[in-house]
This record gives C-alpha cells, sequence and structure tokens, in this order.
C-alpha cells in the first residue's frame, strides 16, 4: 500500500481554523454511523410494579439487620400473612429481587434481602397493598 493510499483513508482531527473552545471531535463525520437516541439520565429509576395487589394492608416490619451475617447489611422483612401460599410469596421474591437487582431468600417466615433496600421495598410494598413500617433503628 502506497503512502498516498494510506493518507486518503486517514481521518482528518484537526481544522484549519483553530478553535479550543469547541470539542476535538466536532470535526469527526458521522457519515454511516446509526442514529442512536441520547439516554435519558434524568428519568427516574422505577421498581417493577407488582401485577396484583397482594396484600390487603396488613402490617410488615422491616429492618435492617448485621449481627451474626459477618459484618454483611441485610434487610429483613417480617409479618407476612398466612394466606399467602409458598407459590406466592415465591413469585413475589422473584419479583422484588429482580426490580431491585439484588438477592435474596426466604428464612422461614421471614424474607431476607441482601444490601440496605429499606426505601425500595418500603415503596415496592405499599404499592403492592401492603402496610409497611420501617422498624428498628
Amino acid at each position: 500500500m502506497s503512502k498516498s493510499t494510506r493518507q486518503k483513508k486517514k481521518i482528518a482531527t484537526t481544522s484549519p481554523e483553530s478553535v479550543l473552545e469547541n470539542s476535538p471531535f466536532s470535526i469527526l463525520e458521522a457519515k454511516g454511523l446509526p442514529d442512536v437516541p441520547l439516554p435519558q439520565s434524568t428519568a427516574p429509576r422505577v421498581l417493577g410494579k407488582p401485577k396484583s395487589k397482594l396484600g390487603q394492608g396488613e402490617r410488615l416490619e422491616i429492618r435492617r439487620e448485621k449481627s451474626g451475617r459477618g459484618g454483611k447489611t441485610v434487610t429483613t422483612v417480617l409479618g407476612f400473612p398466612s394466606y399467602l401460599g409458598e407459590a406466592k410469596k415465591t413469585k413475589m421474591l422473584k419479583t422484588l429481587k429482580t426490580s431491585l437487582g439484588t438477592g435474596g431468600t426466604w428464612n422461614g417466615k421471614v424474607m431476607e434481602l441482601q444490601g440496605d433496600r429499606r426505601d425500595d421495598v418500603f415503596q415496592w410494598l405499599k404499592e403492592s397493598g401492603f402496610t409497611p413500617v420501617l422498624a428498628g433503628g
């Protein structure tokens, strides 16, 4: 490949006028690139909404715990009514974990979620028809 062929393929990064206040990338051509919309950084993060009202106003306690967990913070939710079967509880936990992007499990009758997610869990449970209460300190 000759030197003149290589120079033709290069993209010019300098302009004839010296403009320091403009972006150095403004000279580059966007010809042939797909049109992609800019991300909406101002859009609030929306949690996955529950599909149906699971609760009927039952009071649930949301706590942040660290004791006995090797220093890891866990959000626990207790006080679920007995009329919710295991299948509904499992489905509810899966939806909540997916919407929060965190791990979690059932430990007996207590739902445990990794990290301090009390505010997010509070909002999600409120939308589900429960009456959540932030318990503890």
